[in-house]
């Protein structure tokens, strides 16, 4: 009998079968219970109309029917029934709109037994009202056009139309029913004004709709390269927005003396001409163009002479006696091109020939010379060969040399690793020669711990031969490493000890100080913001219909949560936004095994979003991350102007709690327990998902700019999207830009990057590293791979989650240099904003991403002309 009861389940037919057989084939059957079924012509009706519904009753002999009752009863000006018969009645909805929607439930109730009954649901709608725009900005003397739909309008009367500011700033003309004209005056606004146009229900004067439309003041962009050598010209173009008269713009140049000149001046482009002569330091020029038409708007471009700079590889070396090694000087922004002169030093003063020789002693830029050292040991080994340059001799640059009285030669001759994440590796190489007239025998090779090396060398290196040793640092703390890679071999001067050293930083949060610091508070802000614009933030989301998950192998549809921030237009209160969901939240608290503290966000829940378009800012959280992980960031960018769409990558991030409540955990660990799976198999899984994630993403982005009624619509310029992301995801943020165009700005903070990674993107790219004290392999790779606009920003003393909100939410146990968490967080702002205004928005490039800055001493710029490595 339980069998049959199962089988009930999925079958009545199937059930009785199995009834019949386990009580031994025929005999009489059991009498059914009666049911009921009640079914409707339609789930919607609006006022006016009438809806059909019908009735089933099962296993009623009596074929008595059923008796129908409304909830709300009638009379209640919910509508009522009308026609009842035992099989069907007519539902008829009362001829005036409901000022909201209402919720009609009708039953048929058996007659032969009344405890059975069957129901449906109606939902009489309201009147409602949506307006959308041809355009979301007009110039002076322009038009927009305005259309209204009012749903659920029995009487057809449509909308009146209003704007506001009802005077001075525009009129309405051609007014109907469904749409009205907007016409901006015919004199520019001093500055943008927003124009609200509503529509307002004739049927129900409560039920209103508006679109706002930017009333746009003059605008002048200048295009043109921000940086120059001495000597050299840039051309420069204005393009002037918004100005129906079409005079153009005047030009010119601060400082007013001394800076250069302007010539060939026109209504639309001019040509900066340098000085001569190269400045000692980086000198800022500024030039304007000023509106014909209203003199009070101007643009400007802020250019860049550069000075001289010289550098010199290699950095150090162990030379023989009589041996020699190549050295070339690198003397950038040298309009002369007379490149450097070569002396050779001790304590400061030049001793040569004691100390060895420099041919030639005059070189081009990049063009090598030759260091051989004395036939006799000078009385010190340490030597300096300098690198002046010719045409300003205050700019030079020096290699340490230590002379040898053996006969082996390295190149270099100390290592220094910089900052490598816990667990990852740099590798750096030397090349050891033979200078010696036989065989030299090598018996071994030692580091010292933290280090490790392989080498081409075997036992044994010919005359005048030369193998490579590589060395790799694979850091498993944060501790400071230093030592020596140690050779032994038959060279008089044995053994030769190779300097070694590079700094751990954490890939994780973890640790006694961190749990200290998130329980120090019961309640925490994240930083306020500091531009004018109000933030709003809302939670979408995402089916992609076209792809299986593929953490899932039962043919789900990829599910994924989207949070955006973005500039808001409150007319009403804010209601405060949670920094994340309570589940997330309390899981969190769980992995950490602290009690978590309340976050003060500086958000507005579900707020409108301001007049657009706006730029866009995808972004891809850290491995095993969350999308809410750098509010910080989001909340500022947003209150510049931008919309930041954050993704929550699903079973990849930690916890992503849906809309329903369903709490999905990540099944590749997390971050938060340093339990995160971390084999190249999984990880590279994980990126590819991510790549398809974020395609799905942008088609969604465009599909709710498209639309008529989202409240994206119009909102997203989408010709000006960026991608960004931190750790994994600063790798996935390069390969996105490297796969899809739609993306025309990168930023990666922090970045990991695979050997396997091919680097090749004409795409501006910022790349924001935290505590990297030195370039390696890996940093020269990416560097070298970025052929469009790109600037490498260092926060010196960080570490890896630096650029994340764990840098105030357990301020003071994240490493933030000497700056302090405060005025970092200011940093990673600004330096994210600058080079998105110049590389998205096509704003003058901010001094900050061209030099370096006094306000922010711990950053370290690397800027496009630069080449720290070589190619």
């Amino acid at each position: 009998m339980a069998r049959a009861t199962r089988l009930a389940v999925l079958s009545p037919a199937l059930a009785l079968a199995a009834m019949i057989v386990a009580c031994g084939g025929g005999g009489t059957s059991t009498p059914q219970n009666i049911t009921v079924s009640v079914s409707a012509s339609a789930a919607i009706a609006v006022a006016g109309s009438q809806i059909t519904i019908t009735a089933q009753v099962n296993n009623d002999s009596s074929n008595k029917g059923v008796t129908w009752s409304m909830s709300p009863a009638s009379g209640t000006g919910a509508g009522l029934l009308i026609n009842p018969t035992g099989a069907s009645v007519t539902y008829k909805a009362p001829g005036t709109p409901p000022s909201n929607n209402v919720t009609v439930t009708i039953t048929g109730t058996s007659v032969a037994d009344a405890s059975k009954s069957g129901s449906v649901v109606i939902t009489l709608n309201a009147i409602s009202v949506s307006t959308s725009s041809s355009v979301s900005s007009v110039a002076a003397g322009g038009t927009a056009t305005i259309t209204a739909v009012v749903s659920d309008d029995p009487s057809n009367q449509g909308v009146t139309w209003a704007i506001s500011p009802p005077s001075g700033e525009g009129t309405l003309s051609n007014a109907t029913a469904t749409s009205v004209t907007y016409n901006a005056p015919a004199t520019p606004p001093a500055s943008d004004v927003p124009v609200t146009i509503t529509a307002t229900s004739v049927a129900d004067h409560s039920k209103t709709s508006a679109v706002t439309i930017t009333f746009s003041a003059i605008q002048i962009a200048i295009s043109g390269t921000s940086t120059v050598q001495a000597g050299g010209t840039l051309a420069l173009t204005a393009t002037v927005s918004n100005d129906p008269s079409n005079q153009g713009v005047t030009w010119s140049l601060s400082p007013t003396t001394g800076a250069g000149t302007l010539t060939g001046a026109t209504s639309t482009s001019v040509t900066y001409n340098a000085p001569p002569t190269p400045p000692v330091s980086d000198e800022s020029v500024t030039v304007t163009a000023t509106s014909v038409a209203d003199s009070k708007v101007s643009g400007s471009a802020a250019i860049t002479v550069l000075a001289i700079t010289i550098a010199v590889t290699p950095d150090s070396a162990l030379i023989p006696l009589n041996a020699s090694a190549q050295y070339t000087a690198t003397v950038n922004n040298d309009n002369t091109n007379k490149g450097a002169a070569w002396t050779v030093t001790q304590s400061g003063s030049t001793c040569s020939p004691a100390c060895g020789m420099a041919s030639p002693a005059n070189t081009a830029s990049g063009t090598q010379t030759s260091y051989t050292a004395p036939a006799m040991a000078p009385a010190a080994p340490a030597v300096t060969l300098v690198a002046t340059s010719v045409e300003d001799n205050t700019k030079s640059a020096s290699t340490a040399i230590t002379v040898s009285t053996g006969t082996v030669a390295l190149v270099p001759y100390s290592l220094n690793f910089g900052s490598v994440k816990t667990g990852g590796t740099r590798t750096l190489t030397i090349t050891l020669t033979n200078t010696g007239g036989s065989a030299l025998s090598i018996s071994g090779m030692t580091t010292s711990a933290g280090f490790s090396q392989t080498n081409t060398c075997g036992t044994s290196v010919g005359s005048g031969l030369s193998c490579t040793i590589s060395v790799s640092f694979k850091p498993s703390s944060t501790l400071h490493y230093s030592g020596q890679l140690t050779i032994n071999d038959s060279s008089s001067d044995s053994p030769q000890q190779v300097a070694v050293s590079g700094y751990g930083r954490r890939r994780f949060l973890a640790g006694a100080a961190v749990r200290a610091a998130l329980t120090r508070s019961r309640r925490v802000a994240v930083p306020s913001t500091t531009a004018a614009a109000k933030v709003g933030t809302r939670v979408m989301r995402l089916v992609d219909a076209t792809r299986n998950d593929p953490y899932l192998a039962n043919g789900t549809k990829r599910e994924l949560l989207v949070r955006f921030w973005y500039p808001a237009s409150l007319s009403q209160g804010c209601k405060a936004a949670e920094y994340t969901s309570a589940g997330v939240w309390n899981y969190f608290s769980q992995l950490k095994g602290v009690a978590l503290p309340q976050v003060t966000t500086n958000s507005c829940w579900n707020a409108p979003l301001a007049g657009g378009p706006h730029p866009v800012v995808v972004f891809t959280h850290g491995y095993t991350g969350t999308f809410t992980d750098y509010t910080f960031l989001f909340e500022e960018l947003a209150s510049r102007g931008y919309v930041v769409a954050s993704v929550d990558h699903t079973y990849e991030a930690t916890a992503v709690e849906f809309p329903d409540g369903r709490l999905v955990k990540s099944v590749l660990g997390s971050y938060l327990a340093k339990s995160a799976k971390m084999d190249e198999k999984t990880v590279t899984f994980a990126v590819s998902v991510r790549l398809d994630d974020l395609k799905f993403l942008l088609n969604e982005l465009e599909r709710l700019n498209a639309g008529s009624n989202d409240a994206f619509a119009g909102r997203l310029d989408m010709t000006r999207v960026a991608l960004a992301g931190h750790s994994l995801g600063g790798l996935t943020a390069l390969l996105g830009v490297q796969q899809d165009p739609r993306f025309r700005a990168g930023v990666i903070l922090d970045g990991v990057l695979p050997d396997f990674v091919a680097v090749g993107t004409q795409t501006p790219m910022l790349v924001l590293t935290a505590g990297n004290d030195g370039w390696g392999q890996d940093d020269c790779r990416l560097w070298n791979g970025l052929r469009g606009p790109r600037v490498a920003v260092n926060l010196k003393g960080a570490e890896h989650v630096t650029p994340s909100d764990a840098v105030w939410l357990a301020r003071y146990a994240i490493k933030s240099g000497t700056m302090g968490p405060e005025k970092t967080i200011v940093a990673v702002r600004d330096y994210v904003a600058a080079f998105l205004d110049a590389n998205l928005r096509g704003l003058p490039a901010s001094p900050l991403i061209r030099k370096n800055s006094r306000e922010y001493p711990d950053v370290v710029i690397t800027t496009q002309q630069e080449s720290p490595c070589r190619p």
